[in-house]
Parts: C-alpha cells; sequence; structure tokens
C-alpha cells in the first residue's frame, strides 16, 4: 500500500495530523489506507525550519 503526501520532504510521519493518523492507523490496528490515499501538504512549522 502507498501512502501519498503532497509536500516536499522524506520521512513523512510527523509531517501532518493525516499522515500521523493514517500510519498509527495501520501500526495499531492493521487498517491499510484506500486505494489512491493521499494527504495534503501542509507548511513547516517555523521550529522544524530554524537552523
Amino acid at each position: 500500500m502507498l501512502l501519498s503526501y503532497e509536500g516536499a520532504g522524506h520521512g513523512v510521519y510527523n509531517a501532518s495530523p493525516c499522515t500521523r493518523d493514517t500510519i498509527d492507523r495501520y501500526l495499531t490496528s492493521l487498517v491499510v489506507p484506500a486505494r489512491g490515499a493521499s494527504c495534503p501538504a501542509v507548511e513547516p512549522s517555523p521550529a522544524s525550519t530554524a537552523e
């Protein structure tokens, strides 16, 4: 199964509530996302972009 994240980056577990909830649902209940599932891009928070 594939869950597409419409934003930039790798390792998108914490990219948005959509990605986190979908991954958690699979890991805890083995519920796979629907075919063609995707999560919209979310602007990164200032804390995650600070150097």
